[in-house]
């Protein structure tokens, strides 16, 4: 590592010790740490990529995951099999030639479980479909579909707590002759005051010290492995001790070594780094969301909307190279069902969400979409202590917002989504300059390329065009520069690529959505870039 880099580092890890210390909940359903993100720090001009040495050492993950997008599927809100107007696993099985046509490789769906909430994040039977939903039954047929289109399933895992209308805690609730007395977290003698998440009386707080919890929740997490799902996203990790998270992964890896486990730890770097000790293969890149759209819960300060320097991300980026382990894995996302939308983000700028597309979908990592993402489906997080419903709207399948499938479980007056608005699989299916096909053709191209998935990443200096952020991506097969004007008006920028590890010889760029070709002055590559303009450009020799 070079000097700059270090000192950088050293910085940036300090930062995130200080801002592990002053966590607090910022979300309904999911907790949140506040995420610092580093002065934009000028570093000295590479002249080769350094070399990053990883603290730990290199942990075994399921190769499988690094090469899917992952689809983020809100099941009431997806698609309705049977008029009810919610949907439902045979929804989700209906629309899996969709799923698949976007070329995603795996589909993670929030609680199906049975909940007396419509969000599902409070159990009240964990050995149970809810109803709503459908069946076991259901489920194993939408494995099975899914599997025979190579697609993935991951379910969530919400184990930090339960509904309050379990029937262990029910039983447990003032009584202490209880056989679960001891299964719950208690804040007085009588056992009639509790903890729960976010304070929220109706999340009653898992004792996971107990031997008896530990055995009954690591049980469920077995029995629904064996309906062929291939992974857990495991909920609001931070409330759970490190012993259970560890003691999961060597029961559930002994069984499938090639089930993946994805943790929800929302904190910072620092934070993250020790669920990757012998308990999680992956995590969600909280603290690179918090850079690239500055709040979850605030529209005005994203970089997509140009309102953050892209170069704030360095830091975090430099940073995870050096805290977590080689083999690693990190989902990178722009919204989920806790985030304001990334259309609302950009204030419903289709530039401004292409741009986003492709800084998701060319960044190291996993890249994760949110259901309707793809077509742009606006959402903005209410404030107190109006619920998220808002960011959970309908899928949008039709132009007329109606339609076979459309679930109208939620369809307020006032809403974010309308009829005929373009937003719709209907309106932008087959429509070149869509953003539905925009989606396609990234993950399309990040799916036939390595270097895109995998490759090493290298941030490439510029002398100038503070908006303006350019990357390389390359391993053996092929190389990539990814370049992203996020400025309101054309610029001309200047990438030297001498200065980074690319091999040297005579390049020409191929715009590798439009195909056009650009010849390299050397090793010299010279732009002009539209406002709010991104370009993908693969090199090739000649």
């Amino acid at each position: 590592m070079n000097l700059s880099l270090y000192v950088f580092v050293c910085f940036l890890l300090t930062a995130c010790a200080s801002g592990a210390r002053t966590s607090n909940l910022q979300s309904t359903f999911t907790p949140s740490t506040l995420i610092s993100t580093p002065p934009n720090i000028s570093t000295p001009r590479a002249t080769r990529a350094p070399t990053i040495t990883p603290a730990s050492p290199a942990i075994q993950t399921p190769t499988w995951f690094r090469d899917i997008v992952l689809y983020e599927i809100f099941p009431r809100s997806f698609y309705d099999s049977n008029g009810d107007g919610m949907g439902d696993l045979k929804g989700i099985t209906a629309k899996l030639d969709y799923i698949a046509s976007l070329g995603v490789g795996a589909i993670w769906l929030t609680p199906i479980f049975a909940s007396p909430s419509y969000h599902g994040y409070d159990t009240a039977d964990y050995y149970k479909i809810n109803p709503d939903f459908g069946t076991e039954d259901d489920l194993r047929e939408l494995v099975r579909e899914a599997h025979r289109r190579n697609l993935r399933v991951l379910l969530d895992y919400v184990v930090a707590h339960s509904s309050n209308q379990h029937p262990f805690f029910k039983d447990a609730y003032g009584n202490l002759k209880s056989q679960y007395a001891d299964w719950f977290r208690w804040r007085d003698p009588a056992h009639t005051r509790y903890e729960s998440f976010a304070s929220n009386d109706i999340m009653p707080t898992w004792n996971h010290d107990d031997p008896q919890v530990e055995k009954y929740l690591i049980d469920v997490a077995k029995y629904w492995m064996q309906t062929g799902i291939d992974g857990y996203r495991a909920d609001y990790v931070l409330n759970v001790p490190h012993s259970f998270w560890k003691k999961l992964r060597a029961e559930l890896k002994a069984i499938h070594p090639d089930f993946v486990l994805l943790a929800e730890a929302w904190t910072n770097a620092l934070a993250i780094k020790p669920y990757y000790d012998n308990e999680f293969d992956a995590t969600f890149d909280f603290p690179l969301y918090g850079d690239i759209q500055g709040s979850h819960d605030k529209i005005g300060t994203s970089i997509l909307l140009g309102k953050r320097s892209p170069h704030v991300m360095e830091g975090t980026l430099a940073a995870e190279q050096v805290l977590y382990p080689p083999g690693a894995q990190r989902v990178v996302f722009l919204e989920n069902h806790d985030t304001d939308r990334a259309m609302s983000q950009v204030n419903g700028n289709r530039s401004r969400a292409k741009l986003g597309a492709m800084l998701l979908l060319t960044l190291p990592g996993t890249p994760m979409i949110y259901y309707g993402g793809e077509i742009g489906m606006s959402g903005v997080k209410p404030s107190p202590p109006t619920d998220d419903k808002p960011l959970r709207e309908p899928m949008d399948w039709y132009a007329a917002e109606s339609g076979t499938g459309m679930t109208t479980w939620f369809k307020p007056a006032v809403r974010n989504n309308q009829a005929s608005d373009g937003v719709s699989v209907e309106e932008q299916s087959g429509k070149a300059d869509s953003l539905l096909e925009y989606h396609r053709a990234l993950i399309a191209l990040r799916n036939a390329n390595s270097a895109l998935r995998t490759g090493a990443f290298e941030k490439i200096e510029l002398d100038s065009a503070a908006n303006v952020y350019a990357y390389l991506r390359q391993d053996s097969t092929a190389a990539f520069v990814v370049v992203l004007n996020f400025a309101d008006a054309p610029v001309a920028v200047t990438l030297d690529l001498g200065a980074t590890a690319l091999a040297d010889d005579r390049y020409a760029a191929i715009n590798a959505l439009s195909k056009q070709v650009i010849h390299l002055d050397g090793l010299t590559l010279k732009l002009s870039l539209d406002a709010t303009t991104g370009y993908v450009l693969q090199l090739m020799k000649r």
